[in-house]
C-alpha cells in the first residue's frame, strides 16, 4: 500500500519559487515581443510616412511638367521641358499626337480601316481567321443593330457563353471595353501592352508626324524599311527625336512621298492619316529620391484653355 508523505515546506517554497521565476520569463518574453513589435510598426510607420513625402513631392514635380507641356507657346524640344528643379530631383516631360494610336471606333467604320485591324492581329500572331472574325467582332460591338456581321459576335453570341446586355452596341467609351469582346482575349494574351497602341480619345486618323514606325507599317501597308526611313527623317538631322530640328510633315503628301507610296495608295489612304490631330498627350515624369510618378494628361486643343479629356497616374519605383 503506498503510504501518503506530506511535502515538505522546502519543497513548497522552491516549486512557488521555479513557478515565479516561470512567470517572470513569460513576461519578459511578451514584454521583448511587444517592444519588438512596436519597434517594427514604428519603422514600417515612418518609412511609410517618409515614402508618402517623396511620392508626394514627385506628384509636384510631375504637375510642373504638365503645366509647362499643355502651354501652346513650349516647343516639345524645348529644354524647360527637362528640368532638375533641386537636389532631391525634377521631371522631363512630353508632348506626343494622341493621333499616333489607333482609335478602334473610327476604324470599324470602313472597309479600309477594318484591313488596317485584321492586318495588325495577324502581325500580333492571330490567324487570318481569327484576326477576321475578332475585327468582325468589333464591328458588331460598335455598330447600332443587331445584325451579326459574318463571322462576327451579337448578342445571341454572347448570351450562349453566358453574357447578357452584350455587346453594347455602340462606340468604346473605354479601352476596358475592348476585353470584353469575344476573341480579344488571343489579342491580350500576345501583346500584355496592346493598349499603348489603342486610344478612344484621337479623331480617329493616325498622325504620321508622331506614330510609331510599327503602326504606320500597318496602316500605310509599306514596308518596315520605308516606315523606319520616314521615322529617322522625322527626327532632323540628329536623328534624335524632341529636339530643335526636328521635321514636321506639312501634308500627308509629304509623308507618301517619302513611303514611296503610288497615286492610287495615296487615295486610298487619304482618310486613315492625318499630320495634326485636335487631341494631344502630355507625358511628365516627376521624380524625387528614389520615387518617380508619372502623370498622362490628354487634351482636347493645346490652346490657352484646352479640354481635358483624361488624367493617368502611375507610380514608378
Amino acid at each position: 500500500m503506498t503510504r501518503f508523505r506530506p511535502t515538505h515546506p522546502d519543497h513548497r517554497l522552491r516549486s512557488r519559487r521555479a513557478s515565479a521565476l516561470i512567470a517572470v520569463y513569460w513576461l519578459i518574453a511578451i514584454l521583448s515581443l511587444a517592444v519588438f513589435t512596436a519597434t517594427q510598426f514604428l519603422m514600417f510607420e515612418m518609412q511609410s510616412h517618409a515614402s508618402s513625402e517623396w511620392e508626394f513631392r514627385a506628384e509636384q514635380f510631375a504637375d510642373m511638367g504638365i503645366a509647362l507641356a499643355a502651354h501652346p507657346g513650349v516647343e516639345r524640344w524645348d529644354p524647360i521641358l527637362r528640368q532638375r528643379i533641386d537636389q532631391t530631383g525634377g521631371f522631363e516631360a512630353r508632348i506626343r499626337s494622341e493621333g499616333a494610336r489607333l482609335n478602334p471606333n473610327f476604324l470599324v467604320l470602313s472597309q479600309p480601316g477594318r484591313v488596317v485591324l485584321a492586318r495588325l492581329f495577324t502581325h500580333w500572331g492571330l490567324s487570318e481567321f481569327d484576326s477576321l472574325a475578332l475585327t468582325a467582332a468589333l464591328v458588331d460591338w460598335t455598330d447600332a443593330d443587331d445584325d451579326e456581321s459574318p463571322q462576327g459576335a451579337e448578342s445571341v453570341v454572347y448570351r450562349g457563353a453566358g453574357f447578357r446586355d452584350m455587346p453594347y452596341n455602340r462606340p468604346f467609351r473605354a479601352l476596358d471595353e475592348l476585353e470584353l469582346v469575344r476573341g480579344f482575349d488571343e489579342v491580350m494574351a500576345r501583346r500584355p501592352d496592346w493598349r499603348i497602341w489603342f486610344t478612344i480619345l484621337s479623331a480617329g486618323p493616325l498622325d504620321l508626324n508622331d506614330a510609331p514606325p510599327e503602326l504606320i507599317q500597318e496602316v500605310c501597308d509599306c514596308g518596315a524599311d520605308a516606315a523606319l526611313r520616314l521615322v529617322a527623317v522625322r527626327a532632323g538631322a540628329d536623328r534624335v527625336p524632341d529636339t530643335e530640328d526636328d521635321q514636321r510633315f506639312e501634308s500627308a503628301a509629304e509623308a507618301f512621298n517619302l513611303l514611296a507610296l503610288g497615286v492610287a495608295r495615296q487615295q486610298a489612304l487619304a482618310n486613315l492619316v492625318t499630320v495634326d490631330d485636335s487631341a494631344t498627350r502630355l507625358i511628365s515624369v516627376g521624380t524625387a529620391g528614389k520615387v518617380s510618378v508619372e502623370r498622362t494628361f490628354v487634351i482636347q486643343g493645346r490652346t490657352e484653355q484646352p479640354v481635358l479629356l483624361e488624367v493617368q497616374t502611375r507610380v514608378l519605383r
